[in-house]
C-alpha cells in the first residue's frame, strides 16, 4: 500500500505544488491522479520514487517511509512509464526492456528471455526485439515502455500520462491492453492523467486534485459520478456524468425482446403480422445465423415478397448483451433509426432488441439502488 500522510511540496520560489495531501492507494489496484494542469499530479507521483522530495509529511510504501530507502534501490523496485516512453535510442528494443534486470545483476540471457516474454505479453512481434526505438510507431514505443516497467516484476508501477502522446485509436488500444494486463498481474499502479474519461475507464480509485495540490475528492469512479463533493469536482467531471455513470451498470439486466426480430426468409405478410403482434413499427431483420442485417419499417412494406429482398436501414452497431454496459446499450439505441439497441451474443448472433426508454428505466432503477446503498454506508 502507498500512503500519503499530510504530504506538502513547496518549491524554493514559494510555489506550493502539493498541499497537505493524505490518501491511501491500495495494493493490487489502479489509483488515478487527475486534475487540471498545475495541480500537483506529477509532483505527487514523483515523490513516491523520490525523484521529488516532500517538504513536509511522509510517503510510505508498505509502511516504510521512502526517505529511509536509498533512491537508486527504491527506483529499481518500482516500474516507471512516462509520456514518450523514454527509451534509450542507442539500444535495441530487447535491451531497452532488459534495462532494470541488467541493473539488478541478471545475466544477459535471463534478462533477454524475460524481455522476449514481455514482448509477447504486450502483443508485439518478436521481430521488433532487434530494432531500435526510432523504427517503431508511437504506440509500439509505449508498449515497450510498459514492458520495461514490468521487466523485473515490480509490485508498484508509476505511469505519468503514458498514453497522452498517441492518437485516440492507439490510446484506446493501450488502455485496453493495460486493463487486460492488470487483470492478470494485479500490480499496484499509480496513473497520472488530465483526462477524466481515461481516469474513469482505468481507475479503481480516483483522486481529483485542484489547483495548489489540494485533494478535492478521492473515491471510486462510480461514486465520483454519482455524488461529486463540490462544484469544482462536478465541473471537472463534466455535464454528461449521468451518461458516463451508465458504464458501471451491466447491460445483462436488460430484458431483450425477440418479437421485434424477423428472419430474412420471412414473407412480407409474416413481417406485417409480427409488427402488429409486437406493437412496433420497426423490425430487425437477421440472416440464417441470426446475425443482424438491418431495420425494416413495417408501415412501408410492399404488398408481397420476402423480407430479404427489401432495402433495409442500417442497424448501427450492436452491444454485447452479457458483457457490455448500459452505456454501450444506450449508444447502440441512439445510433439506431428504430431507437432500439441490438443485443448480440459473443458469436454475433442477435439475442433481442431494447428501446431507449427501457434502457433508461433500468438505469434509473440501478441509480436509485446505488444511492440507497451510499446513504446506508454513510
Amino acid at each position: 500500500m502507498i500512503t500519503f500522510e499530510n504530504v506538502t511540496k513547496r518549491f524554493p520560489d514559494g510555489t506550493v505544488a502539493v498541499d497537505d495531501l493524505s490518501l491511501q492507494m491500495p495494493d493490487g489496484r489502479i489509483t488515478v491522479l487527475v486534475g487540471p494542469s498545475g495541480c500537483g499530479k506529477t509532483t505527487s507521483l514523483r515523490m513516491i520514487n523520490r525523484m521529488v522530495e516532500p517538504t513536509g509529511g511522509a510517503v510510505l510504501l508498505d509502511g516504510v517511509d521512502v526517505r529511509t530507502v536509498d533512491p537508486p534501490a527504491l527506483r529499481r523496485g518500482i516500474g516507471y512509464v512516462i509520456q514518450h516512453a523514454g527509451l534509450l535510442p542507442h539500444r535495441t528494443i530487447v535491451d531497452n526492456i532488459a534495462t532494470v534486470p541488467y541493473l539488478l545483476g541478471w545475466d544477459k540471457r535471463r534478462a533477454r528471455d524475460r524481455a522476449m516474454e514481455l514482448l509477447e505479453l504486450l502483443g508485439l512481434p518478436a521481430t521488433v526485439a532487434r530494432r531500435y526505438p526510432y523504427q517503431l510507431s508511437g504506440g509500439q514505443q509505449q508498449r515497450v515502455g510498459v514492458a520495461r516497467a514490468l521487466a523485473a516484476d515490480p509490485p508498484v508501477i508509476l505511469m505519468d500520462e503514458p498514453f497522452s502522446a498517441v492518437d485516440p485509436i492507439v490510446r484506446k488500444s493501450l488502455q485496453d491492453e493495460l486493463l487486460r494486463l492488470q487483470g492478470g498481474l494485479g500490480k499496484t499502479i499509480v496513473f497520472v492523467t488530465h483526462d477524466i474519461d481515461e481516469a474513469i475507464k482505468l481507475g479503481d480509485q480516483i483522486a481529483i486534485l485542484r489547483q495548489g495540490g489540494k485533494l478535492a475528492q478521492f473515491d471510486r469512479p462510480e461514486q465520483l459520478l454519482a455524488t461529486p463533493h463540490d462544484a469544482f469536482v462536478e465541473s471537472f467531471i463534466g455535464v454528461d456524468r449521468g451518461i458516463r455513470r451508465l458504464s458501471f451498470f451491466p447491460a445483462e439486466e436488460l430484458e431483450l425482446r425477440d418479437d421485434t426480430v424477423v428472419p430474412a426468409a420471412a414473407t412480407v405478410d409474416a413481417a406485417r403480422q409480427a409488427a402488429r403482434a409486437a406493437g412496433e413499427s420497426w423490425l430487425l431483420v437477421v440472416d440464417g445465423e441470426r446475425r443482424p442485417l438491418g431495420w425494416l419499417l413495417a408501415d412501408a412494406l410492399p404488398a408481397a415478397g420476402h423480407v430479404g429482398e427489401l432495402d433495409l436501414a442500417p442497424y448501427g452497431h450492436p452491444f454485447q448483451a452479457h458483457s457490455d454496459s448500459l452505456r454501450a446499450a444506450l449508444d447502440s439505441a441512439v445510433l439506431s433509426p428504430a431507437g432500439r439497441a441490438v443485443g448480440v451474443d459473443q458469436d454475433g448472433g442477435v439475442v433481442g432488441t431494447v428501446s431507449q426508454a427501457e434502457i433508461g428505466e433500468v438505469a434509473r432503477g440501478r441509480a436509485g439502488a446505488q444511492a440507497e446503498r451510499s446513504e446506508a454506508d454513510a
